[in-house]
């Protein structure tokens, strides 16, 4: 009998002793199904999420041909036509956009600018504006954003609905990603001077300034405005 418990102890103490490897190589054995299938598991999400962007990321750009296949079927030699076939090629143009108007990302914002832009020749600027505002919603965070938002709120201005315009134009001034802020502040500059809000127009010329482009056309114009205001009484 004490044989036996003495055998009982040294394997525990031998037990106690296995070395790290021995130990992993223990657990790998008894847990190898386990893991296998985890393992499986997280190789079929890979696969599937690989397939997954691939085919929408093909599927992005077939439709982002198809866009420019409409528009240039509305744009070849547009200089050389007539009106009537002008507006022919238009509202073919807008017609074949409708599939493509309420996808979402990229082939959406696309989509939206070019019918806005054929809805500017149009001078229907109602329509205009809604599909640069759906433009810029479908590209949220991007350079697309700010640039639909600017043409939005010149459509407004179209509409005399300036109020709106003028928060558009400050929203667009304020993202850096805008490449035309100086141009967006001066606009909010004209229509807070059109609305009497001299002191506010101030602050939106010199903002222009701030932004360290002297060379920029749209400070000049700005620094006149200022000059003239001020010779006027307007503003110290």
């Amino acid at each position: 009998m004490a044989d036996n418990i003495v055998k009982m102890k040294g394997a525990a103490s031998e037990k106690k002793n296995l070395s790290s490897e021995q130990k992993l190589g223990e657990f790998l054995g008894k847990n190898f199904k386990l893991l296998a299938g985890v393992l499986c598991a997280a190789i079929v999400v890979i696969v599937a999420y690989v397939v997954y962007f691939n085919v929408n990321l093909s599927l992005t750009r077939k439709n982002l041909d198809k866009i420019e296949v409409i528009e240039y079927s509305f744009t070849k030699d547009a200089s050389s036509i007539d009106d009537s076939e002008l507006a022919s090629r238009q509202d073919a143009a807008l017609s074949n956009l409708t599939p493509y108007l309420n996808k979402g990302g990229i082939v959406g914002a696309r989509a939206n600018m070019l019918a806005a832009d054929i809805y500017g020749q149009k001078k229907d600027w109602q329509a205009s504006k809604d599909a640069w505002l759906k433009a810029a919603s479908k590209k949220k965070g991007s350079y697309l954003e700010p640039l639909c938002s600017f043409n939005a709120a010149a459509a407004c201005e179209e509409l005399g609905q300036s109020e709106e315009a003028l928060k558009l134009y400050e929203k667009v001034s304020a993202d850096k990603s805008f490449v035309d802020r100086s141009r967006a502040y001066f606009n909010a500059g004209r229509l807070k001077e059109a609305a009497g809000d001299f002191e506010g127009a101030k602050l939106s010329y010199k903002a222009i300034a701030d932004l360290g482009n002297s060379n920029d056309s749209w400070n000049d114009l700005a620094k006149t405005r200022l000059l003239d205001l001020e010779n006027k009484g307007k503003i110290k």
